[in-house]
């Protein structure tokens, strides 16, 4: 289903977007992706063109089907210039693939404005513009729009507060985008996943450790709110995995994939029953302080 498919993956230049990005080329999408860096982008092109000889760094090369480009999605007018480009080098766009997100470690209590701001700048506002952007391709083409949420956008996790607020927000933002496109043939997905394992070479994983390390120490936080999840107990997803899951619901047109499974009924409980919930959670959490 995904042959020729012309597809933006925002924030696939690391991390999970780039696994998603290696999935989507290998089953024939056209794929731009999207980073912050110029030389961001030139390393992932460059990692994925050992795997697959149809791979280009040279975005006028005629017979590459992966091409790139760099953007801050945060800062107005470039969500709007990625789907231009996309538009000059394939005519259109038919689904993007939002990975772009940041997270982070504090006490909720201790978060200034300016931090919450930066927090929703990289998780929530870089999805609006170019959301608008491409919404009219997208919908002719009856195509996908993807957002990669967080489980802690549906349950609150120790030391991540700030993450949480962010990641809940997205989830309303894709609910809303969802209610305007389902009417236009458009398939929007919200994908809520635990913690995703990354690659021993992904170029991210030493830069998150770093910024954890400070976010712990600056908060005074115990050191196991270093581990993934902020400590909440949770084991670190398979990204391979989850992209064939993400591949799946897009074909099957779920509106929300929560891995794992287990986390996801918990939730549905939390919905069902907030009191037993919430009440489970804080002793859960209590026992992790």
């Amino acid at each position: 289903m995904w042959h020729d498919r012309r597809a933006i993956v925002a924030g696939g230049t690391a991390g999970f977007g780039l696994v998603l990005a290696r999935h989507l080329d290998a089953a024939g999408a056209k794929v731009l992706i999207v980073g912050r860096s110029a030389e961001g982008v030139r390393q992932a092109l460059a990692a994925c063109a050992t795997g697959s000889d149809a791979v280009t760094g040279s975005e006028d090369a005629p017979l590459g089907r992966m091409r790139g480009v760099a953007a801050d999605l945060s800062r107005p007018g470039e969500g709007d210039r990625v789907a231009a480009e996309a538009v000059r080098i394939w005519g259109g766009v038919d689904d993007l693939f939002f990975c772009v997100g940041r997270s982070g470690r504090g006490a909720i209590l201790k978060a200034t404005v300016a931090e919450l701001r930066d927090s929703f700048d990289a998780n929530v506002l870089s999805a609006v513009e170019i959301t608008a952007a491409v919404a009219d391709d997208v919908a002719a083409a009856r195509g996908h729009i993807v957002y990669l949420g967080s489980l802690a956008g549906k349950l609150v996790t120790p030391f991540m507060g700030t993450y949480c607020v962010a990641k809940s927000a997205l989830a309303a933002y894709a609910d809303a985008v969802r209610l305007e496109m389902s009417p236009r043939g458009a398939h929007v997905l919200l994908v809520s996943p635990g913690p995703i394992a990354r690659a021993d070479d992904d170029p991210r994983a030493a830069e998150a450790a770093d910024r954890y390390a400070t976010d712990v120490a600056r908060a005074g936080l115990p050191p196991e709110a270093m581990r993934p999840g902020g400590n909440a107990g949770l084991k670190q997803i398979d990204p391979d995995m989850l992209a064939g899951k993400v591949l799946d619901a897009c074909r099957r047109r779920r509106s929300e994939l929560v891995v794992p499974r287990s986390a996801g009924l918990l939730a549905g409980l939390i919905d069902w029953w907030p009191e037993w919930g919430r009440g489970l959670l804080a002793r859960a959490t209590a026992r992790r302080m």
